[in-house]
């Protein structure tokens, strides 16, 4: 700018609004991104503790349910690793958790299991608890018991299972029901000389006729009794139907047999002489569980003894359709996470307990505190826990 004595004049003055402005904006992000970060390590931190609780319940709770497993097998060092380590991963790899298959592992400890005989035996059990959508530990119970009463290792273990899956596929029942007819007939049977096989399929046919669960197995108890140790009736009717429990050297004939004659028997018969005789052999409470196994159509016999005959790969075969949907996987995900959380316990467990070892010592303090100086003690004694 000209001035009146011809000099040029500069203005020196810089509007600094809108650096000011730059700064405030700079400033007011700085603020607003320690606010974010502040807010996003918070919600980390609450996270991680949130993690750390989930896995000190789901840690603690299996790390009991092997404590268990431990006390009943007598299982320790190598060998209870060993275990721990199974029910890892079938925790990690199944529907059910590492907790759920220590509990499972508590039942056949229980059955007087080994080491290597849970080790081998908890995949079978855990395929049928899948396909049938039965509980692990009834699961386990059913099947530790019927192969104890029918003579059988815990190796055959996933053979039974398939047994069960194929029945309960083939038939009008279910794992559960069976395992209630097994409680009572597979004692005798086992004792007799029957094949699980057999059982299965003769429990089937009386499950097609509405007879299942703890009626089934009276039933079949009752049929097993009256042709093993023949009543006065029993007896009548056996020889009437050319009827025999053992061969012509005297060694007992499959349950297979012994139904396949009995079926021949009743096939010539009019209603009124089947009620009858089936009344004679089985007994009163007996009778319809017998007509039904007599009953059935070659179609349905067939069918059914045909599939538990041929039942390996059962099991898994339904698990595997069983779990083969959104809800089946989301469940395999939750029991993958609390497998996580069982790892993540195990890395911070004996903190845990020094923490909590250390927190009794001070609760017995304030204890003793207060029994020896009422409550005046107990507030001294509790600045010094806090100090």
């Amino acid at each position: 700018m000209a001035g009146n004595d011809g000099t040029l004049n500069f203005d020196t003055k810089i509007d600094s609004s809108g650096f000011q402005k730059g700064l405030d904006g700079i400033g007011g992000a700085a603020q607003k991104g320690l606010s974010i970060t502040s807010k996003v390590l918070g919600g980390a931190a609450t996270a991680v503790t949130a993690l750390g609780g989930a896995a000190i319940k789901v840690g603690s709770d299996f790390e009991a349910g092997m404590s268990e497993v431990q006390a009943v097998s007598g299982a320790s060092g190598e060998a209870l690793e060993q275990l721990k380590e199974k029910a890892k991963e079938m925790g990690a790899k199944t529907k059910f958790s590492a907790t759920e298959s220590a509990e499972a592992m508590n039942y056949m400890a229980m059955a007087g299991w080994k080491t290597e005989e849970m080790l081998g035996g908890i995949e079978g059990i855990m395929n049928l608890a899948a396909a049938s959508g039965e509980d692990l530990a009834t699961t386990s119970d059913i099947v530790t018991d019927a192969l104890t009463a029918f003579g059988m290792s815990a190796s055959d273990s996933t053979h039974f299972a398939d047994i069960l899956a194929a029945a309960s596929s083939n038939a009008n029942t279910n794992v559960g029901l069976m395992g209630e007819t097994f409680k009572y007939v597979a004692p005798l049977a086992g004792s007799l000389g029957y094949s699980a096989e057999d059982t299965a399929t003769a429990i089937g046919l009386m499950a097609n006729a509405g007879i299942k669960g703890s009626q089934a197995g009276t039933s079949l108890r009752s049929i097993m009794t009256r042709l093993a140790k023949p009543t006065k009736e029993s007896q009548a009717a056996m020889d009437a139907l050319g009827l025999s429990i053992t061969d012509s050297s005297g060694k007992m004939k499959p349950l297979s047999e012994i139904v396949g004659d009995m079926r021949k028997g009743f096939s010539g018969l009019t209603e009124d002489e089947k009620a009858s005789y089936a009344a004679m052999l089985g007994g009163q409470e007996a009778m319809s569980g017998l007509l039904a196994i007599v009953n059935a159509s070659d179609k349905d016999f067939e069918k059914l003894s045909g599939a538990i005959n041929d039942c390996n790969g059962s099991a898994a075969e339904m698990a595997e359709i069983m779990q083969d949907n959104l809800q089946g996987q989301i469940t395999i995900l939750q029991s993958g996470l609390e497998g996580l959380g069982v790892s993540l316990y195990e890395t911070m467990q004996d903190t845990a307990k020094d923490v909590v070892k250390e927190a009794q010592g001070m609760v017995q303090q304030l204890q003793d505190a207060f029994n020896e100086g009422g409550f005046q003690g107990l507030v001294g004694a509790f600045g010094n826990v806090l100090a």
